[in-house]
């Protein structure tokens, strides 16, 4: 079984326009844990924002309403993060 040259080669198999920038996917999704990353410290850090297990327990924690919006937040950005991912690969197809 003779093997073909052109499989041989991998420079063509390689992408040739993300070759030298990341595609705006990945970059949206890094900074976007770089961003979720640093609120996450802020908010559940005791000593940069404050929080304690025993203050939640007692029920001074977070509120009900921070828990609803922070819960649609967390359900509302990657969605939208991920339409705009699939119409933005959509745009570069066509």
């Amino acid at each position: 079984m003779a093997t073909q040259p052109e499989l041989d080669d991998l420079t063509k198999f390689e992408a040739k326009d993300t070759s030298r920038k990341l595609p705006a996917g990945w970059l949206l999704l890094f900074w976007g844990l770089v961003v979720w990353g640093a609120f996450y410290l802020w908010r559940y850090t005791p000593s940069l924002g404050g929080w304690s297990q025993g203050q939640d327990l007692e029920g001074g924690g977070a509120s009900t309403g921070a828990n609803l919006l922070a819960t649609i937040a967390f359900t509302a950005i990657p969605t939208i993060a991920a339409i705009s991912i699939v119409l933005a690969q959509r745009r570069k197809k066509a």
